[in-house]
């Protein structure tokens, strides 16, 4: 399960990059590759609702929370807003990517909005949200990126009906809309072994309606693991469905032991729920 050395020193390289990239930026203008913008969606439920909307240009790519086997996940910090009790950031369900120098990466193209749930601590005051936002985009080169967008809203605001429906479609696309137990239920995950011998695979077995929709399965919760696309193998009689996912990295085999896994399960490419396993 150990990344070969010549893994490692793409990944070395990609590093290296990073600030030359930077450099070579300075004669582009950042916001003909990137936008990254605050707009408010209105009310939804006891929250209100924002949009984080990230443009990039052709060609271009950001990541998700977990990037895969390369990139740079964002990072956002709301601690400077004022009247903010809670800025709760929702992630949309991402695709999958190839590069030959990164390997496989997790993110977005052209468009991403993270809907964000906003709770004041006191409600009938402004809202003033100022993000600190951290974040790696990816075209012909690599590059770091740093924005701090703000947004004021007043508490009787209405939303641009186009925004609100921007952010919406988003939040369609994240695990907060789906009811926990619907759709999709994990029947038992086990680290099995490779063919090879030496790399090992994750089995995931799915059960319920919309398991026959499971276009990707994203895992967290082992260090140094990186896990690949998930793959139908066989369907059982009762329903249930069995998805092998390849693991890379730089885990032990005894690392997996006991671990709570958080899956992500990508339906139909365009929607996600969240699941947790534990392994054996």
């Amino acid at each position: 399960m150990r990344r070969g050395p010549g893994r490692i020193l793409a990944l070395l390289l990609v590093l290296l990059a990073l600030p030359f990239g930077g450099m070579a930026l300075a004669q582009q203008r950042m916001d003909e590759v990137v936008q990254a913008s605050l707009v408010d969606a209105g009310r939804h439920g006891d929250a209100r609702l924002v949009g984080i909307v990230v443009r990039l240009a052709d060609g271009w790519k950001t990541y998700w929370r977990v990037p895969g086997e390369g990139g740079l996940p964002p990072r956002f910090d709301f601690s400077g807003s004022d009247n903010v009790a809670e800025a709760r950031v929702l992630w949309p369900a991402p695709k999958r990517f190839s590069d030959p120098l990164t390997g496989e990466t997790i993110g977005y193209k052209h468009l991403v909005v993270f809907p964000v749930l906003v709770r004041p601590k006191e409600a009938g005051r402004p809202i003033t949200l100022k993000l600190k936002m951290d974040y790696g985009v990816c075209g012909k080169m690599c590059v770091p990126v740093h924005a701090e967008p703000e947004l004021t809203i007043a508490p009787d605001a209405a939303p641009d009906a186009d925004a609100r429906a921007l952010v919406l479609e988003w939040l369609a696309k994240t695990p907060q809309s789906e009811q926990p137990g619907s759709g999709v239920q994990v029947k038992g995950v086990r680290l099995a072994p490779g063919k090879d011998g030496k790399t090992p695979s994750l089995d995931v077995t799915l059960a319920g309606a919309a398991a026959g929709q499971v276009a990707d399965i994203l895992v967290e919760g082992v260090e140094l693991a990186v896990f690949g696309q998930a793959r139908r193998q066989k369907e059982a009689r009762d329903g249930r469905i069995v998805f092998s996912i390849p693991v890379r990295g730089l885990a032990e085999v005894k690392d997996f032991a006991g671990k709570t896994l958080r899956l992500t399960i990508v339906l139909n490419g365009e929607r996600a729920i969240e699941r947790t396993a534990r392994l054996p």
